[in-house]
């Protein structure tokens, strides 16, 4: 494809995000390719469903912050009383009508604001968290995909490079110079590449319907999403070339994402939970103004002032506000034994995950240090000595089977990679959900 051909889609893509971009693309392809995946993040961020259900629970959670602590709103109160003939109500002997409120609510109104001002800090935590997820999750998606496409088109060349063999060994059999045994053992060998390369195909259409599934198929975005992977896909930009950070401390990690404060935060909504408790057993003052009407002994009737007020008693209750108390406790207790067991389990996980992200840099760094760049050049003159008789049959398809088999390699590490890196920021965030997996770089089709 053409680089006016990657302009047009790419050109396209934008359009249809509704995101500007300068008209004329940089000359680098890694820039090219750091911009297309930006604008994939964007349009997944904004539709990928699972983030949108955190959205939509974090702005709950912070509508709720928002209506915390309601002040109790007044209460409007009649009696009547002796009441002739059961219906002559302007005749009642007594009519009140009063206006109560609750007073001393202080402590209750702060700690209902302390336990949803928890929640809400929960809520963004988990959805800064798989924000940071979801990115990673996607750049290792692209990685695996595009890997197995370039494994693929390895497979390709090195079917085509037999086929040419093959051509001239059938010439040389016409001839009496070469055996029907070379000519059935060429064919094996295809016949083993094309499957091999059969396989890297599906496995990579395989990734990909995982990255379109990545917003819901009805989605008016879908569209865009294919043409930005349709330009990735065309771009000349192998995957071995990518390079990731080195392995950071696990705890500057932990600190950095910040998943420990989930411990903090269950602690913290323990205890405005405690405080919850205990507020609703302090005393309660209800307190009401109004006006009364009741008869007098001359047949008439008085009107004044009515006033009224209420105390609730909790000492009365002292065995249950202590049980009560008690629990909350305890479960303050329980919230921090949780904190500190997740945070060991986080940080053991966490370390096995940089262990793995350590091996895979270093078997990267193997890879590239490796003399690969005359293979191409040495295959051609092995090629050529083949056909001059000069190299062996044998000799010719184990020195490509090895060249394809190193070639390959090299691109399943950096896939290696580009995953162990995900696993490890995916761990250090503690993310658990069926909507931000971790994989590893194995066929997906099984």
């Amino acid at each position: 494809m053409t680089r006016q051909h990657i302009r047009i889609r790419l050109t396209a893509a934008l359009v249809m995000l509704g995101i500007g971009f300068p008209a004329s693309l940089p000359a680098q392809e890694a820039a090219l390719r750091d911009s297309l995946e930006s604008a994939l993040l964007r349009l997944v961020f904004s539709r990928q469903p699972e983030l949108v259900v955190r959205r939509a629970a974090t702005a709950t959670a912070e509508a709720r912050l928002r209506a915390a602590g309601p002040v109790a709103p007044p209460v409007l109160g009649a009696e009547i009383e002796n009441i002739p003939d059961w219906v002559n109500l302007a005749d009642a002997g007594q009519i009140r009508l009063v206006i109560e409120r609750e007073f001393l609510t202080g402590s209750r109104r702060a700690a209902d604001r302390a336990v949803e001002q928890a929640a809400w800090e929960a809520a963004a935590l988990r959805l800064e968290l798989a924000e940071r997820s979801v990115g990673v999750d996607v750049r290792a998606r692209l990685a695996k995909w595009l890997g197995w496409r370039e494994i693929a088109a390895r497979l390709a060349t090195e079917d085509a490079m037999l086929q040419n063999a093959e051509a001239g060994l059938q010439a040389r059999f016409a001839t009496g110079e070469a055996r029907y045994v070379d000519v059935l053992r060429l064919r094996t060998e295809r016949l083993r590449v094309r499957s091999d390369r059969a396989e890297a195909i599906l496995t990579a259409q395989a990734v990909r319907r995982r990255l379109e599934g990545m917003i819901t198929p009805n989605d008016s975005l879908v569209p865009a999403l294919r043409v930005l992977l349709d330009t990735l896909a065309a771009l000349p930009a192998p995957v071995a070339d990518l390079v990731l950070p080195p392995a950071p401390d696990p705890d500057s990690l932990l600190t950095a994402l910040g998943a420990l404060r989930f411990g903090d935060l269950r602690v913290a909504s323990a205890r405005a939970r405690a405080e919850e408790t205990a507020a609703s057993r302090s005393a309660l003052l209800v307190g009401g103004i109004g006006v009364q009407r009741f008869g007098d002994p001359g047949g008439g009737f008085t009107v004044g002032p009515s006033l009224r007020a209420a105390i609730t008693l909790p000492f009365t209750v002292g065995g249950s506000t202590r049980a009560l108390n008690q629990a909350a406790e305890l479960a303050v207790e329980e919230a921090q034994d949780q904190r500190t067991a997740g945070e060991n389990q986080l940080r053991t996980a966490l370390l096995t995950a940089r262990d793995r992200y350590v091996v895979a840099l270093e078997q990267d760094r193997v890879y590239r240090d490796a003399m690969l760049v005359g293979a191409r050049e040495e295959r051609e003159a092995a090629v050529g000595a083949y056909r001059a008789g000069e190299l062996s049959l044998i000799e010719l398809l184990d020195f490509e089977r090895a060249l394809s088999r190193a070639e390959i390699a090299r691109i399943r590490v950096a896939i290696d990679v580009q995953v162990a890196y995900a696993q490890l920021i995916l761990t250090a965030a503690g993310f658990r959900s069926p909507g931000i997996t971790v994989f590893d770089s194995e066929a997906e089709n099984d």
